[in-house]
């Protein structure tokens, strides 16, 4: 059965100005999944080869990534909503409100329900580290 790692995570935090540890469950990374990888196992699940998967995602990427750069928002139906955002500097002057006042670019990603209901039912496995200090 397919679950999600997690580990126990020590942390301080300062309650009415004094100090506490608490202990709190984190997702550990179970691993990456690189492009050949996923390449292999859409080939399996399809009619296409281990070359034409990879081709296929590379391109992919190359759209998603001009769309986005656009200002494009990518809806996949079963997967979710990419959309293009930034984070600007607040200035008291609309004048002054220009793409110089951006200071970084992103990419929300939302889950179509479909993800939402996957993750709804997921199990979690506790793996055991060492705990460290986030």
């Amino acid at each position: 059965m397919a679950s999600i790692p997690y580990k126990i995570v020590k942390r301080v935090v300062y309650v009415k100005n004094e100090k506490k540890d608490v202990y709190t469950p984190k997702i550990s990374s179970a691993g990456k999944v690189l492009t050949k990888s996923l390449a292999s196992q859409i080939a399996v699940e399809s009619t296409i080869s281990d070359n034409e998967a990879k081709r296929f995602i590379d391109g992919f990427a190359m759209v998603v990534r001009q769309a986005l750069q656009n200002g494009i928002q990518i809806k996949l139906d079963k997967l979710g909503i990419f959309t293009p955002t930034f984070h600007a500097k607040a200035v008291d002057e609309e004048a002054d409100a220009t793409a110089a006042t951006v200071k970084s670019k992103t990419v929300i990603y939302k889950p179509s329900v479909t993800v939402d209901k996957k993750l709804e039912t997921a199990k979690f496995r506790k793996i055991n580290l060492n705990i460290s200090h986030v």
